[in-house]
């Protein structure tokens, strides 16, 4: 029986909003697939895909692999074509800094998925049945390593090798909630180089990127679709641990706004010395922007008539 090709616009629109989220520092695509009820699906889809070829293209993988290819194509157009855009803005290029990294914008931007991230970390918790201490331990230790994680600064040279680690990585990160492709990228150096590389169609740049975000997901998804599979409440309480740790990235108010590196916090009686009072209320104000942000998330789901995750 010939499979039929359609564009699902509810995939294409969540991909929109995982490629958004996947373009800035301390978010990750996979809260936002957690969010619209879809990571299951993500993570199953890869695994299927990429079966396909580690079984040598077999008829009995054959019917897994169209479907999931159709759902991963229009899932990764949506995240390239937003990715693209929201990079542009946010970074910006040469001589024309994007949102993202001036001090009078950047941190509206943060505060809006600070509080994105926080509405969402019931997400992967409410699919703990059974918390158990053990749960509460794996939780609280993900929430310390990424806390740690996030106080690394690392200075690598530029090249090719740096490109495919990085590529292997972020890749990887992205379908992590809590954990961030973008700050992967901005902890090693190669924020902007990436970014950069999109948008001047950067081919050598994209290639050697690209050729370790397939290494890291030929490693990767296997070994998560087997623990989602056998262990996934303690996958949630990891995951949960992540999200938590990812708001240190996310706090708005920070030392500096550049790309070298993750910038320290500011505390909240040096927010005070350094902002406006007007400015304080503007950046809380969209604190809860980003809770309503989630809300919009969840009735999309709603809408798409999406079935809530179980696991």
């Amino acid at each position: 029986m010939s499979k039929k090709i359609f564009f699902d616009f509810s995939t294409f629109r969540s991909g929109l909003l995982m490629g958004m989220a996947d373009a800035v520092p301390g978010v990750s695509g996979g809260t936002v697939a957690l969010i619209l009820g879809i990571y299951n699906k993500l993570i199953f889809s890869l695994s299927e895909f990429l079966n396909f070829f580690r079984d040598s293209f077999t008829q009995k993988t054959s019917p897994n692999f169209f479907s999931s290819f159709q759902f991963l194509s229009t899932l990764g157009v949506g995240m390239l074509v937003s990715y693209f855009v929201i990079t542009k803005v946010l970074v910006g290029s040469e001589g024309d800094e994007g949102l993202l990294l001036r001090p009078s914008t950047a941190p509206y931007i943060f505060a809006l998925f600070f509080g994105l991230v926080l509405s969402s970390v019931k997400e992967p918790w409410q699919r703990v049945e059974n918390p158990t201490l053990r749960r509460y331990a794996l939780c609280f230790t993900a929430f310390i390593l990424v806390l740690l994680y996030t106080n690394l600064s690392l200075n690598y040279e530029g090249g090719n090798i740096l490109l495919i680690i990085s590529g292997a990585l972020a890749l990887t990160a992205m379908l992590l909630p809590g954990i961030s492709g973008a700050l992967v990228l901005l902890t090693l150096g190669q924020y902007t180089v990436v970014a950069n590389a999109v948008h001047d169609s950067e081919f050598s740049t994209i290639f050697y990127f690209l050729l370790g975000g397939l290494l890291g997901l030929f490693t990767f998804v296997p070994s998560m679709n087997f623990m989602l599979l056998n262990y996934r409440q303690d996958v949630m309480s990891v995951l949960t641990g992540l999200m938590i740790g990812s708001l240190a990235t996310l706090w708005p108010w920070k030392e500096s706004y550049d790309t070298k590196g993750v910038s320290p916090n500011l505390g909240i009686k040096e927010v005070f010395e350094n902002f406006e009072i007007l400015s304080i209320i503007g950046v809380t104000s969209f604190f809860f922007l980003g809770y309503f942000l989630y809300l919009a998330l969840k009735s999309l789901e709603n809408k798409a008539n999406l079935p809530h995750e179980t696991f």
